[in-house]
């Protein structure tokens, strides 16, 4: 019962935080990118929160207990990417003042890559949605004894409550703040695990390869994950809240180190599993931590600590679908607009999870099409900006042969060869016809 009514206080001062953000919500800039005026150490607890959520926590915990230490190449894509961000692209995404990732688009392309972009946009965070709800379903349903369905049903409608009231301003608030609540439960219950329970000697082992995990693997975690954080409106949505395109830059490097970091600590977390727990009783290795192997109030700090990151993503993924849909597809610019599709795409991402429960299976087959299509031919007009503009009708050709290949990389089974190589293939038809298009004579944009 206790840990219920935490519970709701911890909803209730979320809420809170937003309703004291809703002066800000007065126009689309203020709502979608927090006036541009936001502080390096604000847009990088952001950064942080919203990348590391259910996805990458429970899931990577989970993928460490089956594959061991290569779990760890799942998060640390994602910090390569950022280092890679900061050094190529934050300093210039930031001076475009766009608004949205396709509006940064239209303006380094044209018109018709923006529609390209938003459409892509749009299905693939209506996926992560659904993939966040599942993994809030499962600590709702740890702390109160919910059923999956009536947790993902309660999970959505909060966050869908929650991100429509204060929008980007009341997000980045509260993302310092369960950022901070994260990064402490997980470093006290790894400390916990291997000073007040160590595994035997030798059972941890820290292996870059495995029988599970190949050089092939390594390729697509990088290249594929890793380009979801590279080119990702999440992401860019925080570089363009940075008070300067300097401190956009900064944020960026700043937030590889973090996630490199997080990548050691919860991959440790998934070996002292591997190690100590035989039988998980139908829970993941996290939650079955949480509940079974910390005292009392460090797994309940733990618990919610989780529940922090997965909420941290989940606004943030709603609030960026949403502004796509009201700004770059329907090219209004009202706040109401962005609220109604906040609760348009978490009611179909709900609908989804109610049926799903494999995160990183979500989250993986999300990813291929958007990185395949989108991430290449958009880095080459970003770094061709101020240089050369890249030739629409090729460069829209490149997203959608790299889109559809990636795509088509999520119907095969999961883990195969072809799983990893078709996404693999998408991303360099995009970049090779993406470079053409940079080097065709110009014409009249689409």
């Amino acid at each position: 019962m206790f840990p219920t009514i935490l519970l709701i206080l911890y909803g209730l001062l979320l809420l809170a935080i937003a309703t004291a953000s809703l002066k800000y919500a007065d126009s689309i800039d203020n709502f979608l990118v927090a006036g541009r005026s936001q502080r390096k150490l604000l847009v990088v607890a952001s950064m942080l929160a919203s990348t590391i959520g259910g996805g990458l926590t429970i899931g990577t915990v989970n993928r460490a207990y089956n594959i061991g230490f290569p779990a760890f190449w799942f998060v640390a894509a994602g910090a390569i990417a950022h280092f890679l961000q900061g050094a190529l692209l934050s300093r210039k995404v930031r001076e475009t003042e766009a608004v949205t990732l396709p509006d940064l688009a239209e303006k380094l392309v044209g018109p018709s890559l923006r529609t390209l972009t938003s459409l892509i946009v749009l299905v693939t965070w209506t996926g992560i949605a659904t993939a966040q709800f599942v993994a809030a379903a499962k600590v709702i349903s740890g702390i109160t004894g919910l059923g999956h369905q009536g947790a993902v049903a309660a999970a959505a409608a909060f966050l869908v409550v929650y991100t429509l009231i204060g929008g980007q301003k009341s997000v980045l608030r509260t993302d310092l703040f369960q950022f901070g609540f994260l990064a402490t439960a997980l470093l006290a219950s790894l400390a916990w695990l291997f000073l007040g329970s160590p595994p035997a000697a030798g059972s941890v082992q820290v292996e870059l390869f495995n029988a599970k995990f190949g050089f092939l693997d390594l390729l697509y975690y990088v290249i594929v994950l890793g380009g979801s954080y590279f080119i990702c409106p999440m992401m860019f949505s925080r570089i363009l809240s940075a008070d300067t395109p300097a401190n956009a830059r900064k944020s960026s490097f700043m937030s590889g180190f973090g996630m490199l970091a997080f990548a050691l600590v919860v991959t440790f977390i998934g070996l002292w599993s591997r190690a100590s727990i035989r039988d998980l009783g139908g829970l993941d290795p996290l939650n079955f931590i949480a509940h079974r192997s910390l005292p009392g109030v460090l797994g309940t700090l733990l618990i919610f600590g989780l529940l922090a990151a997965i909420l941290s993503t989940g606004d943030t993924v709603l609030l960026t679908a949403a502004g796509v849909m009201e700004h770059d597809i329907l090219k209004r610019k009202t706040v109401a607009g962005v609220r109604l599709w906040t609760v348009v795409v978490g009611a179909v991402g709900a609908v989804i999870a109610l049926y799903q429960t494999d995160i990183i299976g979500i989250l993986i087959k999300t990813y291929n099409g958007y990185t395949a299509g989108i991430v290449p031919a958009l880095f080459v007009a970003i770094v061709m900006s101020g240089k050369r503009k890249l030739n629409p009708g090729l460069t829209f050709a490149a997203v959608a042969a790299g889109y559809a290949l990636g795509l088509s990389g999520s119907f095969m089974k999961e883990g195969s060869a072809a799983a990893k190589l078709l996404p693999m293939t998408g991303l360099a038809a995009s970049a090779v016809l993406s470079l053409i298009a940079a080097y065709l004579p110009k014409k009249t944009a689409a």
